[in-house]
């Protein structure tokens, strides 16, 4: 029984962690909301409610991805590579949407997917199922490269 409650108590708090770049950036996005519809937005763009919900699965599918790369124990490398993914996808919502720096936002989105790529190796060392619940988010990560180009290209 103590495992088993100590094995949710980590599922949650990888779950609980990657749920703070939403809870850190959406200040910027609520702040900046007038300036984003001012934009000329690009094709395929979808709806602001998807954004949310998309993120919100995407944080889950992470932390379920780092608590089944971590569930026996960590390890240094990668744990150093999920740090920094969260830590640069934290800094994307104020560049973009509090700098309006869509140049910045662009640079910074090329460093995530190089991270990515790091990192998806990393996991796929420890476990491939951590790995591949990676992928997900790396596809929305070229979705949001792809916006995020249209958005400069067309401001």
């Amino acid at each position: 029984m103590q495992k088993n409650k100590f094995t949710f108590i980590k599922l949650f708090l990888w779950l609980v962690i990657c749920q703070l770049p939403s809870l850190l950036g959406a200040p910027f996005v609520f702040s900046n909301m007038a300036w984003y519809h001012s934009l000329a937005l690009p094709p395929l763009i979808p709806p602001g409610s998807v954004f949310g919900i998309v993120w919100g699965v995407l944080y889950i599918l992470l932390g379920l991805s780092a608590f089944v790369a971590f569930r026996e124990k960590l390890h240094a490398r990668p744990l150093a590579l999920f740090a920094g993914q969260l830590v640069l996808n934290v800094c994307w919502t104020p560049i973009f949407f509090g700098a309006h720096s869509l140049l910045g936002a662009m640079l910074l989105l090329l460093a995530m997917l190089a991270e990515m790529v790091g990192l998806f190796q990393a996991f796929w060392k420890l476990d491939r199922v951590a790995a591949w619940l990676l992928v997900p988010y790396a596809g929305w990560l070229c979705f949001a490269m792809y916006l995020t180009i249209g958005v400069w290209w067309l401001n």
